[in-house]
């Protein structure tokens, strides 16, 4: 029976992969999959930051890096080699990236303090780039459909940006 679990626990890491380097007090990490060959990686160095996410299908890849206290991160990714990234470098730096579809990229880039982005894209081949560096800044982006891109770079503080694009 060991030898069946063991064997059972050795193919299950062959389909999806998660990597985890936590140096934090008080800080919470999720990391839900469902699919086959996703990828996780996670680096935290701080105290009460929170990372969450979750992954869909096939082929998919996210990476999450904090270093700095009180940090939020959530992203969501549905269907087949999408990727998200995020890098929180501060504190109180809020990040969600949602991705539904095929071949999306979406990255979130926050150094400062007090930084929210949002990145939302539906369909297939979008890219989602936002940029924060600074304070109190809050960008988000809404995609919908295939084939669209867009970035945002944020420097200093309390900037305010929105893109929505459409076709279905």
């Amino acid at each position: 029976m060991k030898r069946l679990i063991i064997t059972a626990a050795a193919l299950a890491s062959l389909f999806s992969a998660a990597t985890l380097d936590i140096a934090s007090a008080g800080s919470r990490t999720v990391v839900n999959q469902s699919g086959w060959g996703n990828g996780a990686a996670i680096s935290q160095d701080g105290s009460s930051s929170v990372i969450f996410q979750t992954q869909r299908g096939r082929r998919n890849d996210v990476r999450t890096i904090q270093k700095g206290n009180r940090n939020y991160s959530d992203t969501f990714q549905r269907g087949r080699a999408n990727r998200a990234f995020t890098d929180q470098l501060g504190a109180r730096n809020e990040a969600v990236i949602g991705q539904e579809g095929s071949r999306n990229y979406g990255e979130i880039i926050q150094t400062g303090r007090g930084n929210i982005a949002g990145a939302a894209q539906m369909g297939s081949d979008n890219e989602a780039m936002i940029e924060q560096s600074g304070s109190n800044n809050a960008a988000a982006t809404i995609q919908v459909g295939s084939g669209q891109s867009t970035s945002i770079v944020q420097n200093g503080g309390n900037n305010i940006s929105v893109v929505i694009q459409g076709r279905r």
